[in-house]
């Protein structure tokens, strides 16, 4: 979920306040969004974290289902981005609340940086490891440089991280 910005206008925080810019749901394969971050984006260069979740399949599912089912509802009838209620981290919480047991609204969730450890703290990711050293695992930027035009990208970014112990199927 990202802000659809017009040619020549600049992201502002403050603005997307107001109504500024129209929501929208990147749908991209992950070679796509991850070396635009790691590869292309340099000023300023971006820090990417691949988290493996512990979550059931049938979750996964109905995630993804909601996802599709919202993307078509925009098509319908736009939205807009909003820098506190309707933003990458909100937008992904509401959509998880389609599967039992839904996890409160956090300060962690409005302020990006600390979304992994809130995840962390309600052990929908990996927790057999310290926080920092799973963080630190998980980066991914210099495997993502390093797999580039890969075929199998998806595997080389996979290497070294951390496999979350396996959860039953709700």
């Amino acid at each position: 979920m990202e802000t659809r910005r017009e040619r020549k206008e600049s992201y502002s925080s403050i603005a997307g306040f107001f109504k500024q810019y129209e929501l929208f749901y990147v749908v991209a394969d992950e070679r796509d969004v991850i070396r635009l971050r790691t590869n292309y984006r340099k000023d300023p260069p971006e820090e990417v974290y691949l988290y493996r979740t512990r979550s059931p399949s049938a979750n996964a599912r109905r995630l993804f289902l909601d996802y599709i089912r919202e993307i078509n509802s925009l098509a319908e009838k736009p939205e807009f981005y909003n820098t506190l209620t309707t933003n990458c981290n909100t937008s992904i919480l509401t959509h998880t609340r389609v599967n039992p047991g839904r996890q409160p609204l956090s300060w962690k969730i409005l302020l990006s940086g600390y979304t992994p450890l809130y995840l962390y703290e309600h052990k929908l990711i990996d927790t057999s490891l310290p926080f920092e050293e799973l963080k630190r695992q998980s980066h991914v930027n210099a495997a993502a440089q390093a797999a580039d035009q890969a075929a199998d990208f998806s595997q080389r970014i996979r290497v070294g991280l951390p496999n979350p112990p396996k959860l039953a199927s709700r």
